[in-house]
Order: structure tokens, then C-alpha cells, then sequence
């Protein structure tokens, strides 16, 4: 095959906005209006996910492709602040809700750190003592709570760590069903899931 034929056939990584409706893959993320325009490209950067580009310009994560973010819960307070939910639906028929928090002029110092535990705490009734992560330039603090109506999760707070101000708050929910065992946050395939999407966050330097 020459290379000329090979480029024709090699896919190519074009933004959802580039490609007709009816062309683009039938996925959840790419489906929905909203939440494709968030999406970097139509090729899934892993198998299941795909990358989204915050609307700040802040950071880019790794976004499940049975993703879909509710267009009602979005808020863009000038690239300052941005908050957004989805829901999941994986190809296993598990749910899960994803909610997103980032806040520009967050502080990283103690006392800012604590505050962000502190309202996850409060917020998800967390009770565990904060696991300190730091993997690819990144800090993030991640606990797990369980509620008494079937939903558990985790609570996390992620940071570039050359930075002194801005962060995102972040919480996984998924709910307790007779196919998952055990049905509780130490689930591995619940733990695995979380930390891909935490791992892959990557804050813009230039900003």
C-alpha cells in the first residue's frame, strides 16, 4: 500500500463540530448536543473515553463516551468559576453521576485545601480521612462516602501543584445495584474508574 492510500484509509481526528451530525459516532457524549461541543475530537483518546476541553480553557479530562452533561446544570461565571453534571451510562448498563467544580482562584495553601475537604465532607457525608495523590504534576485529595439510600462514591479536590490558586472539586455517585459486589466505595472496577478520570486531568500552563 503506498502512503498515499495509507493516509486515505488512516482515521483522522476531527473536533464534533467538523463532522455532519449523522456521520458523527453513535455515542452519548457525541450525540447530545451540549456535551459534544465540549468534546476535543470524534476519536476516543482511550477505548470508552473520549477528552473534554473545559469552556474556561483551564484543563482538559478524560470523559466516559456514555457521558452526558446536563446542558441545565452547566454555569460559566467569565472562565472564573465552572460547573457542570452528568450522567454515565457504561456499555455494562451501570450508571453513575459525574459533578464538576472548578474554581480559578481556589487556594492551594493549607488552610484552602482544608476548606475544599471540608465542604466535601459536609456536602457527601464523608467521614473517611482524605488518600494525598500526586501523579503527573497533579495533587489530588480523594475519599470515599456511602449513603444510607443505596448511592456511594467518592469525593475528590485536584490541583496543578506548581500552582498556588485554582482547582477543581470533583465527586463520582454511582448507586448500589445486585450485579455489583461489593457494593461499596472499596469496589476496584468503582476505585479504577474514578482515579482514570482524576489521573488524566491536565491543567493549561499557559494560563
Amino acid at each position: 500500500m503506498s502512503d498515499e492510500q495509507s493516509n486515505e484509509t488512516k482515521p483522522v481526528e476531527q473536533k464534533p463540530s467538523e463532522v455532519a451530525v449523522e456521520e458523527l459516532p453513535n455515542t452519548r457524549a457525541l450525540q447530545d448536543e451540549f456535551t459534544r461541543d465540549m468534546i476535543k475530537s470524534t476519536k476516543e483518546t482511550e477505548k470508552g473515553y473520549y477528552t473534554l476541553e473545559s469552556k474556561t480553557g483551564e484543563y482538559e479530562m478524560l470523559f466516559p463516551a456514555g457521558g452526558e452533561i446536563s446542558s441545565g446544570s452547566y454555569t460559566n461565571n467569565q472562565g472564573v468559576n465552572e460547573a457542570f453534571m452528568a450522567g454515565v451510562l457504561y456499555e455494562d448498563k451501570t450508571q453513575a453521576r459525574i459533578k464538576v467544580q472548578f474554581n480559578q482562584k481556589q487556594s492551594n495553601d493549607e488552610t484552602g485545601i482544608q476548606y475544599a475537604q471540608k465542604f466535601l465532607k459536609k456536602n457527601l457525608g464523608i467521614e473517611d480521612e482524605f488518600k494525598n495523590i500526586e501523579k503527573n504534576g497533579n495533587t489530588f485529595y480523594l475519599a470515599p462516602f456511602q449513603s444510607e439510600n443505596g448511592y456511594y462514591g467518592y469525593g475528590a479536590y485536584i490541583y496543578d501543584t506548581s500552582r498556588d490558586v485554582g482547582g477543581i472539586e470533583f465527586i463520582y455517585t454511582t448507586e448500589c445495584r445486585e450485579s455489583i459486589s461489593p457494593c461499596r466505595p472499596s469496589n476496584q472496577e468503582v476505585m479504577e474508574k474514578v482515579e482514570k478520570i482524576l489521573s488524566s486531568v491536565e491543567f493549561n500552563k499557559e494560563k
